[in-house]
């Protein structure tokens, strides 16, 4: 399959993300993924895998932005 491009790659996000189970879904990564609560623990390693999780869930919510791809589109 070839890759998308970055304006194809939001549209596909934004689809998957606006049904009503892409809103379920993204609810639980938003808690599993330590978005609106710290990151930081005093386990050792679990502060950065926090982090990994926090960054793709930062990383979804950053495609779905339209302002993100405003320009792009506007530029096609």
């Amino acid at each position: 399959m070839p890759e998308a491009s970055p304006l194809e790659l939001h549209r596909a996000y934004r689809r998957l993300f606006e049904s009503a189970d892409g809103r379920v879904v993204m609810d639980d990564l938003e808690k599993r993924g330590c978005f609106l609560r710290p990151t930081y623990s005093t386990d050792r390693g679990r502060t950065e895998f926090n982090e990994g999780r926090r960054s793709l869930v930062l990383h979804m919510k950053q495609m779905l932005d339209e302002n993100n791809f405003i320009e792009k589109e506007n530029n096609r």
